[in-house]
């Protein structure tokens, strides 16, 4: 059993982000996405065009891994609140929803999760995991961190079934697919 009074670690929710990015260890192979962008690592240079020029693409794999942590916790980690979210287990699984779907949806996800298992009033759906989301994360952890998770995992198919079924062109029946498996990849739940 995890040590409840250790914050979830950075390091270890990138480790399971990466690990449904690349390969196991890390190849940090450039592969083409369908709107002509490069992706590394999990790194899109569509969504980060900034990748380009800074060279990210032609970096040692080594390099490569520290940029993209790099991004990682600026952009992802510290806006989801990740030490906050109460368990490794909980926060490294919004973590990867917040690097595959984006951090304003995680947390949209998130908080209908958190809506869904607490029986007092529901949180505002914003998407923004501030105090009184982590709050409420809390409260549900320190009592049922488990049904916290499940509610996360159906709410996230939930969107992802929705986003295919308004953009079939540009999120494929594949794509949701491959979504929905990684989805099920359940995060370890010990800090790394």
């Amino acid at each position: 059993m995890p040590d409840p009074s250790t914050p979830p670690s950075c390091a270890a929710a990138w480790q399971f982000v990466l690990s449904n990015e690349d390969t196991v260890p890390p190849s940090g192979k450039i592969t083409a996405e369908p709107n002509g962008a490069q992706a590394r690592l999990g790194i899109n240079s569509h969504a980060w065009p900034q990748a380009l020029s800074d060279g990210f693409y032609s970096m040692t794999l080594a390099d490569a891994l520290r940029y993209a942590a790099s991004i990682f916790e600026t952009y992802y980690w510290r806006l989801i609140e990740g030490p906050q979210l109460g368990t490794q287990l909980i926060a490294s699984k919004v973590a990867d929803l917040a690097f595959n779907a984006g951090v304003s949806e995680a947390g949209r996800i998130l908080q209908h999760a958190c809506n869904r298992v607490f029986s007092g009033p529901n949180l505002g759906i914003d998407g923004i995991i501030g105090a009184e989301t982590v709050a409420r994360v809390s409260a549900i952890v320190a009592t049922d961190a488990e049904a916290l998770y499940n509610a996360i995992l159906a709410q996230a198919a939930g969107f992802y079934e929705v986003l295919q079924a308004k953009h079939p062109d540009i999120f494929t029946p594949q794509l949701e697919a491959a979504w929905q498996r990684r989805l099920q990849i359940r995060p370890p739940e010990g800090a790394s």
